[in-house]
Formats: C-alpha cells, structure tokens, sequence
C-alpha cells in the first residue's frame, strides 16, 4: 500500500530540479494556478461555455437514450449511427445558434449603455434558459435579471427592455425565413405575408423609435418594485446600425435549428430538402409569440410532424425525427441553462477593481510567449528610436508597469526607468524582478510623483482601461504634470479602427483570455483630440497578425505585414504608438 508519506519520497527527486531552477517565489505562484495555468475561478469563459455545451449535449444524449430504450411503441428504433450523428450535429448547431444569440445579448446590453464584463453578460444569458418553458418569458427575464443585478448591477429594467427586443428581432428573423424559404418553394400562407410586411416596417426609425418607447415604458411598470430609481435605457437601442447588426446576428442564427431539421429528417430517407426545412421550422415557430415562449416551444412539434407527414415520411420516422428535434433544440438550451445557473451560484462575479490582482498570477499565460516577447522587442526598440532622437535625458516612467516587463526592457536598453501600477499584485512581481526601489503602486489618475520630475513617460495597453472618456481626460492631464516641459508621452495602445478587429477585442479575445472584460474604452490614434489637448508628434502604425498564431505563421506572414505597416493600409493595424510632447 502507498501510503501519502511514500508519495512524497517518490516525488521528491523530481520537485529538486524545479526548486533549483525556479525561486520560492515563483513555486508559489506556479502552485497557486489552477486549470490552464489560470487561477480555477479565473477560467475563461469561452472554456466555461464549451465544457457546459459538451455537457448540455451529453444530457440530451442520456435521454434520447433512455426514451428509446424503452421501446415506447410510438418510437421506432433508430438503426445504424445516422440518428445519433444527426442528432449530435443538431445539438451543435443549436450550441451555436446560442452562442450567437448570446452575443446579440451582449452588444444590446451595450448599447443600452451597460458595462457589464462579457464573462457576467454570458453567465447571465444562458442561466435564462432554465426557465425556457415559464409562459409569457417571465422565467428567463426572472433568472437574467436577478443574475445580471447580483453580478453587474444591471437594472431590472433594462434586462426587461433587452429581453423583450431580442423577442421582436427573433420574430422578426424567423418570419423573413419563413418568407424567403416560401418563396423558394412557391408559396406562402397569409399569416407569413403579414408578419413579414409588419416586421418589415422596423426599417422604418420613427417604428423602431415608438416600439422603444413602448417597451420601456412597459418595463419601468414592471420593473417599478425591484429598481430604486428608473433606469434610462440608452436611445441607440433604436438607431438603424443597431438594429441591422442584431437582425443580421438574428437571421444566422435562426438558419441553425432549421439547417438541424434538415438533418434529423434525412437520417432515415430522402427527408425534405434544405429550404423546405428552414421554412417549416420558422414557419412553425412563429406560432411561439402566442405564449411568448421562445422559438414555439409549445406547438413546434405537432407542426413540424404534419409537414414531414404530408411529404411522404413515415409516422413513426417522422416522430423519431421531432423527438431529436425537440431534444436538441429546447433540451439542449434547457439543459445549458441549468447549467449556467450552477455555475453563477459557484463563481464569484467579476469585480473590475480587483481585477488584475485576481489573474496576477496568471498574467503572462494570457497571450503566446512568442508573441509576448516580440512585441515587448517591437515597442521597446521603437521608443527608443523616438527617445534617441528627441530626448536627450533619458530619466522615464512606466504607468501601468504591470508585472514589469517594458521597466526591465528599457533598463536593459540604457534608460532609467521607474514603474507604478494601481494593482498590488501585479507590483509584487515587478518587485520580485526589479526590486523594490524600481517599482511602486501608483494610479494613472493619481501618480506619487511631484511636479515635472521625468523626462519621459510611457503607457502600454493601459488607458483603455479607464471608465470613460472623462476618466481618460484625467489621466492625460496627470501624466503631463509629472512631465518636464518639452518631455515626450509615448502611448501604446490597441487599435480598433479597424471593425473585424474591434469586435474581436472586444467580444472573441475577452472570452478567450482573462486580461479584457469587454468594457474597455478604446482610445483611436485620429482622434486624440478626444482625450488631450497635447499636440501629436507622430503616430506609428504596426502589426496586423494576431496575438494567438504561432511563431511559425508569424514567421512566414512576416513579409506581407511589413507591406501593409508600409502601406496605406497601415491605419488598420492592430497596434499603435502615438508620440505627445508637454
């Protein structure tokens, strides 16, 4: 029998060769990582949704399973794997109809101007779904609401405005589907030519604008117990941008379940085909605003059962094929649902004062090595080509130092450089590097520096986290102070003019890492005027690659983003620099 003692014999020779090539401290900080090399309520979200999908389409799986076994004489048993393979690959579109509409969910909160991290928006979205089957969307505004006020302070009364504008965007999608799919096949009911013409009027802004009024108003009476004060639900809930991305948003994802039907109604015989499957399901469906249940849960089966009947599939396939549709649609939402709310009831939510202590042991883990290092090169090498040529002292201050990283950098390129974060933990590992006389705590908004002591000043990645414009404003103005006339402000900052590139900072690399929450306040290099009155010296452009591709891809996409750095293009780039001078 090993007993635990002779565990740690076995294992301490293996322990020595770590011990001596790593410090105590960083032993500590190595044990103190969970899954990932992430502290384990720091997880990712991203990881966080597709472990609950896996188990959400698990559970759909057991009980498909559990019916069938059964032998219930109204089904019939399923021979060879093409059930189940379609069954799976109806789950997983439904996976991703959500994740799309859980991104819809996210943009509306935003621009209902809610700051709320992605990690709570999505929590609370999918933790809706455990009450889909509660009539009149009582349950999923109930569960988001209390969710998202516990996690994020949102009011009751916009998660109710939200709720119910996402409801008109999917009855809006669905009969658009419903119409061009009945088109295709030539022909359509009354009931679809009318939804249809109505949902087309929401092109129109005085519609979109009186819908809003409506709902608002709607929600401050329902809302009118729970919230202390009535919520002001932004207007750009309205605007034509707003809703076009969300109804494009909307009409993906709603092809998902129908592109499902299609497949469960194969897995046996010829089926109906592509068009005539997406049409019936969002035909069927539209029957769901009766009860406000989402996606016609209550009448989808009996009407997706009359058409596979009535083109030639047999009764009992065509149960079978409305069993894994239900299952798949509405068990999985069900089932991700339950989910979620377990772990919104086993995590803490996100708090953005404490943020960067929370992942400081994780921080470096965030972004590839390869990629880290090539940018710290990158901005390092290019300050020192601005500081060379219009700086003949070389005395600085890193804020927003983090764990150190551009301090020791420009320490080693022949600067005397200091460092100040407001997060004490990221500062006790730039103190474990750097020593104690190097780097400091200290905000951006508030440096512990006198007047004009330094003759230039850096900040990497660090003003876009600041509330607001104003708070932006604040900093700029600090920074000066501590400035000596003539001194130069180098500003590293991220840059999203670039669209494909703003969304995916905004909503794909703050579900991928822990380092964004989605709230960021991105600054834009044309328009600094926004945030200084400090005249621009110069702006400089660079890199196009992503931060997650591997130093081989970066290698050999080299030449082609040095073109576009060159190029008039370069305005795109992921990156910027922009040099001010007090």
């Amino acid at each position: 029998m090993v007993t635990s003692k002779h565990l740690r014999l076995r294992l301490q020779p293996l322990q020595e060769p770590l011990r001596a090539r790593f410090s105590a401290f960083e032993m500590r900080a190595f044990r103190e990582r969970g899954m990932f090399g992430l502290p384990r309520y720091q997880l990712p979200i991203a990881w966080v949704v597709l472990l609950a999908s896996a188990g959400a389409v698990a559970a759909v799986g057991i009980v498909a399973t559990a019916i069938l076994l059964r032998k219930l004489s109204d089904y019939p048993q399923p021979t060879g794997s093409g059930f189940w393979w379609s069954l799976f690959g109806a789950s997983a579109l439904t996976v991703v109809s959500l994740g799309l509409r859980s991104l819809r969910w996210t943009f509306l909160l935003r621009r209902a101007r809610v700051r709320i991290p992605i990690r709570d928006a999505l929590i609370g979205y999918f933790s809706g779904y455990s009450l889909l089957f509660a009539p009149f969307l009582a349950g999923e505004i109930a569960v988001r609401a209390l969710i998202n006020g516990r996690r994020a302070r949102v009011p009751v009364h916009t998660t109710i405005v939200v709720n119910f504008l996402e409801r008109l965007l999917d009855a809006t999608a669905l009969s658009l589907l419903a119409l061009f799919g009945g088109l295709a096949l030539g022909h359509v009911s009354g009931w679809v030519y009318a939804l249809a013409f109505t949902s087309g009027l929401s092109i129109l802004p005085p519609v979109r604008r009186t819908v809003l009024r409506f709902l608002c108003s709607t929600a401050e009476l329902l809302a009118s117990p729970f919230d202390a004060t009535p919520a002001a639900t932004g207007v750009r809930l309205a605007d034509l941008s707003t809703w076009s991305i969300t109804l494009a948003t909307s009409l993906i994802a709603w092809l998902m379940p129908g592109m499902g039907l299609w497949g469960l109604s194969r897995h046996a015989s010829q089926g109906i085909g592509l068009a005539h499957a997406i049409h019936s399901y969002a035909a069927s469906s539209l029957t769901g605003p009766l009860p406000l249940a989402p996606g016609g849960v209550l009448v989808l089966g009996p009407e997706i059962l009359k058409v596979l009947v009535e083109q030639g599939t047999a009764p009992p396939t065509a149960l079978l094929a409305v069993l894994g549709l239900r299952l798949s649609t509405v068990g999985v939402s069900v089932a991700l649902g339950v989910l979620f709310a377990m772990f919104h009831f086993g995590s803490k939510a996100t708090d953005s004062a404490t943020h960067f202590d929370d992942i400081a042991n994780a921080y470096d883990a965030q972004i590839l090595e390869s990629r880290r290092k090539a940018l710290l090169i990158r901005k390092t090498e290019m300050m020192k080509a601005v500081l060379d040529a219009g700086c003949s002292r070389k005395r600085g201050l890193d804020v927003g130092c983090g764990q150190g990283a551009y301090v020791g950098r420009m320490r080693e390129l022949g600067f005397d450089v200091k460092g100040i974060d407001t997060s004490e933990g990221q500062v006790r590992f730039a103190v474990h590097k750097l020593g104690n006389e190097v780097v400091r705590v200290g905000s951006v908004l508030d440096i512990p520096y006198a007047d004009a002591t330094f003759d230039f000043l850096f900040t990497v990645n660090v003003l876009h986290h600041l509330s607001s414009v104003v708070e932006q404003r604040r900093a700029f103005a600090e920074l000066f102070r501590v400035l000596k006339p003539g001194g130069l402000l180098l500003v590293h900052e991220i840059n999203t003019r670039n669209i494909l590139f703003r969304f995916y900072m905004g909503y794909v690399f703050p579900m991928l890492n822990c380092i964004d929450e989605g709230t960021e306040q991105w600054l834009l290099a044309h328009k600094f005027e926004n945030y200084t009155s400090a005249p621009v010296v110069e702006v400089r452009y660079f890199t196009f690659l992503p931060d997650f591709l591997p130093a081989l891809l970066v290698k050999i996409g080299g030449p082609l983003e040095r073109y576009l750095e060159r190029s008039a293009a370069k305005v795109f780039s992921a990156h910027y620099m922009v040099v001010l001078q007090k």
